[in-house]
């Protein structure tokens, strides 16, 4: 459990650091670019002298798997700017957090992992606490052509969430780090291939933030390998899910002085009950 709470916290590092980014870096790209820049490097450190087995078996399962998984790690990226243009910001970030139905659905459908009723209601109230905390009556308008990129949004970012799931259940657990250096690889190939297409400068502030965001997402996506060892994933997903999303509140609140409606805060009270429901 220790290896799931640590995967939170960095989860929940990666996404305010991003806030904290917003005010200081201008590219779209840049910053994504030295994020994976720093994970790959990480990936490296934590691969070590299992450098040394790449090529032995279980070489090509991590590759292939890392390959799959820096494709859809950047392409929910890439799908995340497109929706917030076309559907908004609301709706986008509702439907990428709503992507946790993915990797639960496929450990009880692929995995046959069989969830208690108390995980049954914690990921129903983990649902409903997600919409309220992201949607007010009246904000959401959107056209039905662009329902389309909210739906592959949610299956993009919920298989690339998954994807940690399908190595640990079919991949070495010596190549883990080298998986997950690949995976990022790849997804720092295509944000520099997008930094150049789109002319961007890359200042000291991505350097910066890039490094700030880099540490804690490499961390996340190691610790997150390391908990679906230990704990099923129908528990393990919607509780790294949720849990980031209400330390994430609370930095809103204490550091970016954020203000929450009624109907958030009883959003975050429902997130609290559901990630004791999800671990009883």
């Amino acid at each position: 459990m220790i290896n799931l709470i640590l995967a939170i916290l960095c989860s929940a590092g990666v996404s305010i650091f991003m806030r904290a980014s917003e005010t200081h870096c201008k590219g779209k790209y840049g910053i994504l670019l030295m994020n994976y820049a720093v994970c790959v490097l990480a990936g490296l450190l934590t691969t070590g002298k299992n450098l040394g087995h790449v090529g032995e078996e279980g070489t090509m399962t991590a590759v292939g798997f890392g390959m799959v998984t820096g494709l859809l790690y950047c392409g929910s990226f890439i799908l995340l700017q497109w929706n917030v243009q076309k559907n908004g910001v609301i709706l986008s970030s509702t439907f990428m957090k709503l992507g946790v139905i993915v990797p639960s659905a496929l450990a009880v459908l692929w995995f046959h992992e069989t969830p208690g009723w108390s995980q049954g209601i914690g990921l129903l109230l983990a649902i409903v606490a997600i919409l309220l905390i992201n949607l007010e009556k009246g904000t959401v308008r959107t056209d039905r052509r662009y329902m389309a990129g909210l739906i592959l949004l949610l299956l993009g970012g919920g298989l690339g969430d998954a994807m940690a799931k399908f190595y640990d259940a079919y991949g070495k657990e010596t190549f883990g780090s080298f998986f997950l250096m690949l995976s990022f690889l790849v997804s720092g190939l295509i944000s520099g291939v997008l930094v150049l297409r789109n002319r961007e400068r890359i200042t000291k502030q991505e350097v910066l933030f890039g490094i700030l965001i880099g540490v804690p997402n490499y961390f996340s996506a190691r610790f997150l390998l390391w908990a679906l060892a230990d704990v099923p994933a129908v528990i393990a997903y919607p509780t790294y899910s949720i849990a980031a999303m209400a330390v994430i509140g609370a930095a809103g609140v204490l550091v970016f002085r954020e203000k929450l409606t009624k109907r958030q805060w009883t959003a975050y009270g429902m997130v609290i009950l559901a990630v004791g429901l999800l671990n009883m």
